[in-house]
């Protein structure tokens, strides 16, 4: 056929559709939100899933530790040392801390609270990172007493010197110790944690430690699938040659560790992955019911020019005339739904830009780059030739004859109606599954905030300070400094209690070993506290005494520990109980006597029990334990108000600043805030899932019109000899409802049936409530059904009206 005829057809056929702008808009709306919906939702999981990490041969790269119940694995200094001290089993290795430390940076302005992560030279040189200024550790660095060395993040280099290429040499204030600046990292470097300098891991190789809190980053020689048994074997070799060293507590808990190798990949994703393909695909159910319903449009859309194009037949027309019109508005719909889906797309991630974990997008913003933007087109141009296609094919079964008898109307053959019932019901069911997955996690929701947590978070400030160990080298140091704070801050107008501790009652955590009078070892959380936490968080004593101020580090040791502690450690009886805690880092203990049980506080959010805690005077903390501590957290204040104080950050900040003027807080918020971020997970799940359910179930509800409004009207004629034969409008309107309903109880049907077949799956993200809810049930099925009878009602009620005289004319 003439390429020249061809092309004029498809111009002409995009004529068509712009005359038409009621359809033309009303299929691009149906496209755009659904490729809208899975655009967002693909660009969150390549960013954090399906993107490559960005280092050469990453597919290489794996970490190697001890297996994590929650997934992953978790490393230590020892483990390095194993790997490296006789013929390696990998081709380099290196090691990072597992988690960032707060620290006080400053170059030579005010100091800034920040963060940093501490490696040796194997860990960027097995990355393969090619450095943007500078260099590397080097050996020496990483030897035990060796040189400091710091290497800045790209991100804290352009914020505090400015991009000033001339940064190597420079010393940076850390924790006041002056530490020469060596490298800076490429802009394109992202690690899970985001951190602001990088400083020499410097480990001691004759002693190294067996505390879990690195990653040991490897790079192996290709795809090798037994390293992890080769790595379990070097470590229990390891292990059991150096038992006297690492001590028997150490080596009992490590010998019944399994050791192995996971990708390093895993390390970014695990966080995310799962609820990320959960979102996805949701998302797809909502493009697939954006087809259907586009499916559904384009068909009815060649039923109404099926009579010209039968003509056209009959005239000869070859077929890919006959198909060119349908096929061009395909692409039309298609590029325009793409295009109105991506802006959707762009300016909903805007939105959610807040409301996306920071751990999702591997420390960075979030990203809408050119494969998003390629997924887009794929998925929008699919679905619509799909749909176009579709209804090309239904015109091709078509009788000709039967056409050109049906008059110009067109016609509406039972292949026509068995085909819009068809995608009817499977947009019901889909959207049945989402409405209900969106109804269990509501339900969630409300059981979780609905949870007590143990305390009271409201009219509560909170802030976070990092005592500088150059000024405050010890405990008692740190607790005077901690004292002039608590008294000035209690001074301010509206003040009611103020307290600090390493932790807040949820949202974090640290744990400490302890050992028992019958000498099992517990590693309970450890909460180093001051005299008011009580009264700021009203966590009720329940027996024996608080902490005061006369417990201090001349007193004898003491401690206060919770009701799951008592219970599960103590039978009960612990007032006057005695147990060991860490007084140093090299395996001496202390002994503690209980002297008060306070009730439980959630600390692990809602949906976790209260674990054991103990409380410990502040003052009374070991000076090495306190160092340890104070590399992982700062201390943590929380200030009560009577009620809403005006100005409440300012004030903080402007107290803090009369007593240690060079003395940075960081983290200001109410408590509340902090509580609701527990459930930050399920308020997403929610709110994306339902955003989902509402969009299917708005198409589900436009295309049961559709279809029934078109079906409707196809059958004017027998309605009119229906009710000239004596049938009421009352049946008549019935007669319409009771089709829709029943297409839509199968959709129901086939929704409630799959969602109960998906359970297992849906159960691990619900807390206190099961997917077989008979209340979350009923209710969407409800729901669901009133809203697809609502659809059938309009064309119903033109049934009802019909008049017969007017149609038996027309005829």
């Amino acid at each position: 056929m003439n390429f020249h005829i061809l092309s004029a057809e498809f111009i002409q056929s995009l004529r068509s559709l712009l005359r038409r702008p009621g359809y033309f808009l009303l299929a691009l709306a149906t496209l755009a939100l659904g490729v809208a919906t899975t655009t967002s939702v693909f660009s969150l999981l390549y960013q954090s899933v399906l993107r490559p990490l960005p280092f050469q041969q990453s597919e290489q790269l794996a970490t190697l530790g001890l297996q994590r119940e929650e997934g992953g694995n978790i490393g230590a200094q020892a483990f390095l040392v194993a790997l490296t001290e006789t013929e390696s089993i990998v081709r380099s290795v290196g090691i990072v801390s597992a988690y960032p430390g707060t620290v006080t940076l400053s170059n030579g302005d005010l100091p800034v609270v920040g963060t940093r992560l501490s490696a040796d030279h194997g860990f960027l040189a097995t990355l393969q990172v090619r450095m943007a200024l500078g260099r590397n550790f080097n050996r020496e660095e990483d030897a035990k007493n060796g040189p400091p060395a710091a290497i800045l993040s790209y991100r804290y280099w352009r914020q505090h010197f400015g991009g000033d290429s001339s940064v190597i040499g420079k010393t940076l204030q850390i924790e006041g110790k002056s530490v020469p600046v060596v490298g800076v990292l490429p802009e394109g470097f992202v690690w899970p944690a985001r951190f602001d300098v990088l400083t020499a891991m410097q480990i001691d190789a004759d002693a190294p430690g067996t505390a879990t809190n690195e990653y040991v980053v490897a790079r192996l020689a290709g795809a090798d699938a037994s390293i992890s048994e080769r790595f379990d074997a070097r470590m229990r070799e390891y292990i059991t040659r150096k038992r006297s060293m690492i001590g028997e507590d150490a080596f009992a808990f490590l010998e019944r560790q399994r050791f192995d190798a996971q990708p390093l990949k895993h390390l970014y994703t695990r966080a995310a992955e799962s609820t990320l393909w959960m979102f996805f695909a949701a998302a797809c159910c909502v493009l697939l019911i954006a087809a259907i319903n586009l499916t559904n449009l384009m068909a009815l859309r060649a039923i109404a020019r099926s009579h010209d194009t039968a003509v056209r037949a009959a005239l000869g027309a070859p077929r890919i005339r006959l198909v060119t019109p349908s096929l061009a508005e395909g692409v039309a719909i298609g590029i325009a739904g793409c295009l109105a889906g991506l802006f959707l797309a762009w300016a909903g991630l805007r939105v959610l830009d807040r409301t996306v974990p920071p751990e999702w997008l591997r420390g960075a913003d979030i990203e809408f780059g050119a494969t998003t933007v390629a997924f887009s087109f794929l998925a929008g141009i699919v679905v619509a030739l799909f749909a176009a296609v579709l209804a090309v094919v239904r015109g091709q079964r078509q009788d000709l004859a039967q056409e050109l008898s049906a008059g110009a109307r067109g016609g509406w053959t039972r292949g026509a109606s068995l085909l819009g019932r068809s995608l009817v019901i499977a947009q019901t069911a889909i959207a049945m599954l989402l409405l209900l997955v969106s109804a269990l996690f509501g339900r969630t929701l409300y059981q979780l905030v609905s949870t007590p947590m143990g305390f009271e978070s409201r009219a509560i400030t909170t802030f976070t300070l990092s005592p500088n160990p150059a000024v405050h080298p010890d405990i008692l140091s740190v607790d005077r400094q901690t004292t002039r704070i608590l008294e000035r801050l209690s001074n301010e107008p509206g003040v009611l209690a103020v307290s600090a501790s390493t932790n807040l009652p949820t949202a974090s955590e640290l744990n400490l070993p302890a050992e028992l009078a019958d000498g099992r070892t517990i590693n309970p959380e450890y909460r180093p506290s001051t005299p008011a936490l009580l009264d700021v968080f009203s966590i009720r004593m329940l027996s024996g005494r608080w902490i005061t101020s006369d417990d201090d580090v001349g007193a004898e040791s003491v401690c206060v520990v919770n009701r799951a502690f008592a219970e599960t450690y103590l039978n009960g009886r612990a007032l006057g109980a005695v147990f060991k805690s860490p007084s140093d880092l090299q395996g001496g203990m202390r002994s503690l006597r209980v002297v008060g049980v306070v009730d439980d506080v959630r600390q692990f959010g809602p949906e976790q029990p209260a674990p054991p805690i103990v409380y410990v005077p502040l003052a009374q903390v070991p000076d090495e334990i306190w160092s340890a501590i104070r590399g992982f957290l700062p201390l943590s204040y929380a200030v009560r108000t009577r009620g809403d104080v005006q100005n409440i950050e300012g004030a903080l900040r402007r107290a803090i600043a009369e007593i240690e003027p060079q003395q940075p807080i960081t983290g200001v918020k109410p408590m509340q805030a902090v509580v609701a971020s527990t459930t930050d997970a399920q308020r997403l799940n929610m709110l994306l899932v339902g955003l989902f359910a509402a969009l299917s179930l708005l198409l589900a509800i436009v295309g049961l019109y559709a279809v029934t409004s078109v079906a409707t009207m196809a059958r004017m004629r027998e309605f009119g000899i229906r009710a000239a034969l004596g049938a009421s409008p009352r049946r008549l309107l019935v007669q319409v409802v009771k089709e829709g309903a029943a297409q839509i109880g199968i959709g129901l049907a086939l929704g409630l049936v799959t969602a109960l077949a998906l359970s297992g799956v849906i159960r691990r993200y619900l807390f206190g409530v099961e997917p077989t809810d008979p209340v979350v049930i009923a209710v969407v099925l409800v729901t669901l059904l009133l809203a697809g009878i609502s659809a059938t009602l309009p064309p119903a009620l033109r049934a009802a009206r019909v008049d017969p005289i007017r149609v038996l004319r027309a005829d």
